[in-house]
């Protein structure tokens, strides 16, 4: 690995939040900032400058990851996945995220999943195939095809 990933993480469960930070930087990214609700994330997003944000579905205060992964598309350059047991209720352009991590993970499925989404943040596109545990949005794939043709 490069540079560590700048990370932020969306997640209102602490001990979740926990875990995953852990996860995170035993991996050797950085996570520069956590949130549990979408606003408190959209908000740190202009702030913290994230590559990538990792996103729960459900969050604190009854909000939606959905809105966080939105802002994070009309942003631009910052990659968005969601981390989530709730992967179905996502349609299938991913709501303009770039993946999905089923819940639970094992930290080898965290692990494959993030060499893959460094991939997508700095060296687009990825070259491995989609790792197992991981969903990746059939519209981001294909702007790569298009790109090569």
């Amino acid at each position: 690995m490069s540079e560590p990933l700048r990370i932020l993480v969306v997640e209102d469960e602490a001990p979740i939040l926990m875990q995953i930070e852990m996860m995170l930087e035993d991996a050797g990214h950085c996570v520069v900032g956590t949130a549990v609700t979408a606003s408190e994330a959209i908000a740190l997003i202009p702030a913290v400058r994230p590559e990538l944000v990792l996103i729960d579905l459900r969050l604190g205060d009854g909000s939606s990851g959905i809105d966080v992964a939105h802002a994070v598309r009309d942003l631009g350059g910052i990659t968005a996945a969601f981390m989530t047991a709730n992967a179905r209720a996502l349609s299938d352009d991913m709501e303009g995220a770039t993946a999905v991590i089923a819940k639970p993970f094992s930290g080898k499925v965290l692990e494959a999943s993030l060499a893959y989404l460094e991939d997508c943040v700095r060296r687009p596109p990825p070259v491995e195939q989609v790792p197992q545990g991981m969903r990746v949005a059939p519209n981001w794939l294909a702007s790569f095809a298009e790109m090569r043709t």
